[in-house]
C-alpha cells in the first residue's frame, strides 16, 4: 500500500482596531473608518495564510520571520511577506 506524506499548518492573526490605519485584507483596502493597529500593515488574512505555510514547512511563525523589532518590516505589505514566505 502506498503511502501519503502530507503536513498541514494552521494559521491565525487577530490586532486590534485602531482609526490611524487603513484597513487591508487579502492585500486588498477596504473603505472603513478604521484599520488593524500592527508593525506591519496589520493583514489577519495574509497572516493567518503566512501563519499556516510556515506551520506546514515545520518553521516558527510570523512573528518570529519578521519581528516586530526590526524596522525594515515597518508598514510593509502583507503580499511581500507572503511572498518572501512562498520562495523558501
Amino acid at each position: 500500500m502506498k503511502t501519503c506524506n502530507y503536513r498541514i499548518g494552521i494559521g491565525y492573526d487577530i490586532h486590534k482596531f485602531t482609526v490611524k490605519r487603513k484597513l487591508i485584507l487579502g492585500g486588498v483596502k477596504i473603505p472603513f473608518s478604521k484599520g488593524l493597529d500592527g508593525h506591519s500593515d496589520a493583514d489577519v488574512l495574509l497572516h493567518s495564510i503566512c501563519d499556516a505555510m510556515l506551520g506546514a514547512a515545520g518553521m516558527e511563525d510570523i512573528g518570529h520571520q519578521f519581528p516586530n523589532t526590526d524596522l525594515k518590516y515597518k508598514n510593509i505589505s502583507s503580499l511581500i511577506l507572503l511572498k518572501i514566505i512562498g520562495n523558501n
